[in-house]
């Protein structure tokens, strides 16, 4: 692949950018070196990234999870051609809110009032701050990633951070609900919320381990919010608190709500969320309304279109595509639980050789035109509603081409 343009692009913005992004999850060593991966990205339509050099991929990072249904729809384009011609934001609230506040009630388990914002670190540190307040406690237990924000980069040791922090946040492993009881247990009367993914890129919840969680937050009286950035119009269009039937008191929702504009929502029961009118939680951008007409057509797109229906039915035909080539070329493949976004790693003697295979495999993916995320050793695919039955098929070849590489090497 030609990359000049994004390698002379890349070594501009490291002296003027730190880590040459703005977005911690896009930084280089995420991908490969820049001579391998492209920096940047020039364009996108459907499930099709191009970079700054003209070449071509098969997306499946999808901006780090907004686009379900695809990128630059002509009918989400559209509405927000419609809305721009009156106006983005108003020196008074916007009609559209109301509507998408409406809206959201409708279709999510938890909600019975809503606040806008515009990214996901906003409306965890909002939630946050609210069963503060609702409570009156402060001791934060935590499971999975929230934002950057201090309340939560604390249990990090990141640095900047006033010390008075750094003891109210523990955190807890998805599904293991023993060491959560712990917590409770040790900081009994203290705490003021649970916080948690209700799932993540292949990892469910097993043997009722939210109900579990639920149980636990009504006996000891603590407020319980799902994080739902990610699961929230991909699992289902209620999340994963309607996927898997466990309602929490508050929850955070974004990237998939408007198909990758920025908008975000802390949706939950009125009760917790009215002390929002005294409390201070707010964004002048909040009103913002392209991205609230994004979102109500977004989410119109996705019951009408059966795009949750796709997004499902991709995850599994990727699952036992990569099943049958660790079948197939005797190299053992571990694809985590099959949801509507997927992760794998293959299964090797030590961490070095999972790792060397993991760069290999990238490599060669990124030659053949897939663009894949990479944490690691793992892989993590974010399935586009735009994938057509070829794009799937050629994906599985280049994965099945790449595992055959990797087993001569």
């Amino acid at each position: 692949m030609d990359l000049q343009k994004s390698i002379k692009l890349y070594k501009k913005a490291s002296e003027i950018i730190p880590n040459s992004t703005n977005t911690n999850a896009k930084r280089r060593e995420n991908f490969l070196d820049e001579n391998l991966f492209p920096a940047y990205l020039e364009k996108a339509k459907g499930a099709y990234v191009w970079d700054l050099d003209g070449n071509k991929y098969i997306d499946y990072i999808a901006a780090l999870s907004p686009i379900n249904i695809g990128y630059n729809d002509d009918r989400i384009i559209e509405k927000i051609q419609q809305q721009i011609k009156k106006g983005a934001i108003f020196s008074l609230p916007s009609s559209v809110e109301v509507e998408l506040a409406e809206l959201l009630i409708e279709k999510i388990p938890s909600a019975e009032m809503v606040r806008l914002l515009k990214t996901g670190a906003e409306v965890t540190s909002a939630a946050v701050r609210v069963a503060r307040h609702y409570t009156g406690k402060e001791m934060i237990l935590s499971c999975g990633y929230h934002g950057w924000h201090d309340w939560w980069s604390a249990k990090m040791g990141t640095k900047g951070i006033p010390d008075c922090l750094y003891g109210l946040i523990k955190d807890f492993p998805f599904n293991d609900f023993t060491t959560l009881q712990k917590l409770v247990d040790l900081y009994d009367g203290k705490i003021a919320c649970i916080i948690m993914t209700a799932a993540d890129y292949g990892m469910a919840p097993k043997n009722n381990f939210l109900q579990k969680v639920r149980k636990l937050a009504d006996e000891k009286n603590i407020v319980l919010v799902f994080d739902e950035i990610v699961t929230g119009f991909r699992w289902s269009l209620g999340g994963a608190q309607e996927k898997y039937g466990v309602t929490p008191d508050l929850a955070a929702f974004g990237k998939g709500m408007a198909n990758g504009l920025p908008i975000a929502a802390l949706v939950g029961k009125k009760e917790i969320m009215s002390v929002l009118k005294d409390n201070f939680v707010t964004s002048t951008f909040a009103s913002e309304a392209l991205s609230i007409v994004a979102s109500l057509e977004t989410i119109r797109i996705l019951e009408d279109d059966k795009i949750l229906e796709k997004l499902n039915g991709i995850s599994n035909r990727i699952y036992d595509g990569l099943k049958a080539i660790s079948k197939k070329q005797g190299i053992e493949i571990n694809v985590f639980d099959l949801l509507p976004a997927l992760k794998f790693e293959f299964d090797l003697p030590n961490e070095k050789e999972k790792m060397d295979a993991a760069i290999e495999f990238m490599k060669y993916c990124t030659k053949k035109g897939l663009m894949l995320k990479r944490y690691g050793t793992e892989f993590y695919l974010c399935p586009i509603a735009a994938l057509t039955n070829e794009d799937i098929q050629f994906t599985l070849d280049v994965f099945n081409d790449g595992v055959k590489l990797l087993i001569k090497k």
